[in-house]
């Protein structure tokens, strides 16, 4: 973190961005791989809960990794799972449904 902090700006910002990463980057991969159009992976987006999905969500934020975790404030969930697509996003995505999927993401990967 500090190296990265320390390089100076037009290194970083070089080649549409990222310049000594991609210098890097071509010493190791082809330059194919390198230069190849940003990809996009969009995080699957519900903005209506129900079954089968509130019950994948409930299981998922009262598992006990969630719990032990004690990254979101179990009141605050109760509360969403009270009246789960009564909350939105600033771009009107289900505020449940993002908690869920960070929720399942870090239970998929063992992330304690």
């Amino acid at each position: 973190m500090e190296l990265a902090a320390s390089c100076p700006p037009e290194l970083k910002a070089t080649q549409g961005g990222k310049g000594i990463l991609k210098d890097l980057g071509r010493q190791l991969l082809p330059a194919a791989v390198i230069d190849r159009p940003k990809g996009y992976f969009p995080v699957p987006a519900l903005r209506h809960l129900e079954e089968p999905f509130i019950t994948m969500v409930t299981d998922a934020l009262h598992a006990p990794e969630a719990k032990q975790r004690g990254l979101f404030r179990p009141s605050y969930i109760d509360g969403l799972l009270e009246d789960p697509n009564s909350q939105r996003t600033p771009v009107k995505s289900n505020v449940l449904w993002q908690f869920a999927l960070l929720e399942m993401w870090l239970q998929h990967h063992g992330v304690g």
